[in-house]
């Protein structure tokens, strides 16, 4: 039974899908049991993306799933959400309502501003809204883009906090975009528990057995893990990938592609397209990242737009090098440029980074990774880096410390 005098937070999610936001909702419902009552809410896994609700399970949580909240926007589906969400608050009576991700953090926060000052509702419900990254560069034309951006700049009114999980996102919101004054924004990075990828690299040759299936052991494996969507530009990645075919070195790589979504079969006929299959393997979902992680020998992001990248995350805390586009928060993440290459790839402290739309360059990043020509001390201290700052203890601490200061509001 919940004890009576827990603050309630009522926590909403689009959709449990693999990535950031969903591990983030579920981690902060059960570390933060304890000290609020927490209430989590998620629509529907689209087909093709990796359904992350055994996550829940594992921590006990029964998500309240609103089979009409979906990733796609439906006006009917949109108001039959709206309704249920304002059902749900009526009976919760949440203090603070949270929000995770676009579709959700529309609905929300409409919801929770439409009760305001309802029959057995004393006060409205603080309002804080996250973002994991945004929807205003990459996804969709300008004409739309400019319409989401209005429409965040209205939400942003209507809201007590805006939460940011980086400083250049700090600066995409707060200045670029103009949606919230940052007075009303914080940077809380992302956080989690690191523990299961602190000794991967140990068992490097079982995992290459089990996830991978190399000819050599001295086969070289370059992994992407992501959702195979538009946004992650997977064909920049098996680009690279016919780079080193054609340069002769076809056979010291293979490309492991971790992940599944709407353009996997695009993607595999891509692959064909190019003449590089014998050197790509479609892996799907894996829940044991560990050892995909331990399976590789470096990391790629090859993104168009990002907030913080969890793939990056967990490569650098289970000791893998990474190489990535300079997008959204992953220069946060890599840290300061200091070298910059004759083939135009830069030395950031933590990884390397790479310009969008040069599969060249990435190739001749992953040749210097392969040859070692790149300084050990990046992944060390990435790995250093990872496990100081996104903790899964130092998140709980501020999510706790910014639900008590918008209360005392």
């Amino acid at each position: 039974m919940s004890h009576p005098t827990k603050i309630r937070i009522l926590r909403i999610i689009a959709r449990l899908n693999i990535g950031g936001p969903a591990i983030q909702a579920v981690t902060l419902t059960s570390r933060l049991s304890d000290d609020f009552e927490t209430r989590l809410v998620c629509g529907h896994v689209g087909v093709g993306e990796g359904d992350m609700s055994y996550l829940a399970l594992s921590e006990g949580i029964k998500p309240e799933i609103l089979q009409s909240l979906g990733r796609e926007i439906s006006p009917l589906d949109d108001f039959r959400t709206l309704r249920d969400l304002r059902k749900i608050i009526r009976d919760f009576k949440p203090d603070i309502i949270h929000t995770h991700t676009a579709k959700a953090g529309s609905l929300g926060r409409i919801a929770g501003v439409s009760l305001k000052g309802l029959a057995g509702l004393q006060k409205r419900a603080r309002l804080i809204h996250t973002f994991h990254g945004h929807v205003f560069d990459g996804y969709f034309g300008p004409r739309k883009a400019f319409l989401f951006v209005q429409i965040e700049r209205f939400l942003a009114k209507l809201t007590d906090r805006i939460v940011v999980i980086s400083p250049l996102q700090f600066e995409d919101i707060c200045h670029k975009y103009r949606i919230a004054a940052p007075q009303k924004v914080r940077i809380i990075p992302l956080g989690f528990d690191l523990t299961s990828f602190c000794d991967c690299r140990s068992f490097r040759n079982e995992a290459r057995k089990k996830c991978v299936r190399c000819e050599s052991e001295d086969t070289f494996v370059v992994g992407i893990v992501g959702r195979l969507t538009g946004i992650k530009n997977h064909r920049m990645f098996l680009d690279a990938a016919k780079v080193l075919k054609e340069r002769g070195h076809g056979l010291s790589f293979k490309f492991l592609v971790v992940g599944d979504g709407e353009l996997r079969q695009e993607l595999v006929d891509y692959a064909r397209k190019l003449e590089i299959s014998d050197m790509v393997e479609f892996a799907g979902w894996h829940k044991d990242m560990p050892g995909i992680y331990a399976a590789m020998d470096t990391v790629a992001l090859t993104s168009i737009n990002e907030g913080t990248p969890v793939t990056l995350i967990e490569a650098m805390a289970s000791g893998v090098p990474v190489i990535a586009t300079d997008v959204g928060g992953v220069p946060d993440l890599l840290g300061p440029v200091q070298n910059v290459s004759p083939q135009g790839y830069r030395l950031a402290m933590r990884g390397v980074l790479i310009h969008q739309a040069k599969p060249a360059e990435l190739a001749d990043a992953i040749i210097a990774r392969f040859e070692k020509s790149i300084p050990f001390e990046t992944t060390a201290n990435a790995r250093e880096y990872i496990f100081k700052e996104f903790g899964i203890e130092r998140l709980v601490e501020d999510m706790k410390g910014l639900y008590y200061e918008i209360l005392q509001k």
